[in-house]
C-alpha cells in the first residue's frame, strides 16, 4: 500500500527542508524526496566556495547558523543543513526521483506521487499536498553549438586542481564563470575567459572583483569580451565577435552560463507558467499555485530570473505552505482555495 502523507515536498534544498521543518511544526506529516543527495545544488558548488550571504540569512527552522568567520563557506553549509535533517528528524528519500504526480479522484488525499527508489522500483505515495521546491541546477543553459557535448565540456566547476597546467576556456561573465576562473589561475591553469558582454556582469561578489580585474589586466587570464562561441571542438573553442573569428585552445571547456528553473512536474499538474517570466501561476502569500494543493518554495517562483530568489528569501515560502494547509484544516477543507 502507498505511504500517505498530508505533504510531499520535491526538492531536498534549503527551501524544501525549511518546508519540512515547516510542516513538522504545524503537525503536519511530510517526505522529502531528492533525486541526489541533500542540499545538492550546495554540494555542488566549488569546493572553497565561501557564500555571499551571512550565516544567520541562511539559517532555517529558527536553529542558528554558527560559524567563526562572518561568511560560511560550502562546507559549512553541508554540515549546517545534514544537521538540520537529523535534528528534525525529516523524512527525507535522498537518491530517489518523482517520476511523476497524479491527481487522485477518490476520497482523501488527492496527489499520488510515483517515485524511483535506487532500487529500480516504483513506489507511490499519497499526499494531500504537494511543493515543488526543484530549483535550477539540474537544468543547465545551452549554447547551443556544435561540440557541446564533448566530453572535456562541463556546466559544472569544483575544484581546479585536476586543470594544473592545461588550457581551459570558461564561458561566462557572472560570480559562477569569475569563481572557477579565479579558482583555475590559482591552481595553475592557463585559463581564458568568453564573455558576449563587454565586461563582467554588475553583481560580481565585491572582494572578488578587484582581484580577477587586475589578473586579466596584467595578461594572467585571458579574456574575450563581445564573443560568442561558434563550436568547441576536441582541442579548441571557436568565438566570434568584433575581432572576427578565432581559436583558443582548450583542453577543458565550462560554460558557467546560467540554468533554466525545473518546471516538469508543475507542468505536468498543469500549473501554468507565465510565458516571458516564466514565473508559476501561483498566490505570493500561501505560495499555492493555480492547481488547488499544489505549492512551490524556492527560486521556481522567480521564474526565468534565478536572481530574485535566494535561500534568505525563499526560507520563508514553507511557513508560509504550512500556514495555509493548516488553516484549511482547521476549517475541515481539503487543502482547497478558500
Amino acid at each position: 500500500m502507498p505511504d500517505t502523507v498530508d505533504l510531499a515536498i520535491v526538492g531536498a534544498g534549503p527551501c524544501g527542508l525549511a518546508a519540512g521543518i515547516a510542516a513538522s511544526k504545524a503537525g503536519l506529516s511530510s517526505v522529502i524526496f531528492d533525486r541526489s543527495c541533500v542540499v545538492s545544488g550546495i554540494a555542488g558548488y566549488p569546493t572553497y566556495m565561501t557564500f555571499f550571504s551571512t550565516a544567520e540569512r541562511l539559517s532555517i527552522g529558527d536553529v542558528p547558523f554558527v560559524v567563526a568567520s562572518d561568511k560560511p563557506t560550502r562546507r559549512d553549509a553541508l554540515a549546517y543543513y545534514r544537521a538540520l535533517v537529523r535534528h528534525f528528524d525529516l523524512g527525507v528519500r535522498q537518491y530517489e526521483p518523482v517520476e511523476r504526480i497524479d491527481r487522485w479522484s477518490g476520497t482523501g488525499p488527492r496527489f499520488v506521487v510515483h517515485s524511483r527508489t535506487q532500487a529500480r522500483e516504483e513506489r507511490l505515495t499519497r499526499a494531500a499536498a504537494v511543493v515543488i521546491a526543484t530549483g535550477y541546477f539540474g537544468r543547465p543553459n545551452r549554447l547551443g553549438v556544435p561540440g557541446e557535448d564533448l566530453p572535456h565540456v562541463t556546466h559544472r566547476f569544483r575544484e581546479g586542481h585536476d586543470d594544473f597546467d592545461r588550457d581551459v576556456v570558461v564561458v561566462g561573465g557572472g560570480n559562477s564563470a569569475v569563481e572557477a576562473t579565479m579558482e583555475l589561475y590559482r591552481a595553475g591553469a592557463r585559463v581564458t575567459m568568453v564573455h558576449f558582454g563587454p565586461t563582467f556582469d554588475r553583481n560580481i561578489k565585491p572582494w572578488v572583483l578587484p582581484d580577477v580585474t587586475a589578473r586579466v589586466a596584467e595578461g594572467s587570464i585571458g579574456a574575450q569580451w563581445n564573443a560568442r562561441v561558434s563550436a568547441i571542438e576536441p582541442h579548441a573553442v571557436v568565438v566570434t565577435g568584433p575581432f572576427g573569428e578565432k581559436r583558443i585552445p582548450a583542453e577543458r571547456v565550462y560554460t558557467m552560463i546560467g540554468y533554466m528553473p525545473e518546471t516538469g512536474l508543475l507542468e505536468q499538474l498543469g500549473v501554468p507558467l507565465d510565458p516571458e517570466t516564466g514565473i508559476p501561476a501561483h498566490d505570493p502569500s500561501t505560495m499555492e499555485t493555480s492547481v488547488p494543493g499544489v505549492f512551490i518554495a524556492g527560486v521556481l517562483a522567480s521564474g526565468y530570473d534565478a536572481n530574485k530568489t535566494f535561500i534568505e528569501n525563499g526560507r520563508g515560502h514553507g511557513d508560509l505552505i504550512a500556514a495555509r494547509l493548516a488553516a484549511a484544516r482547521q476549517r475541515g477543507q481539503e487543502w482547497t482555495h478558500a
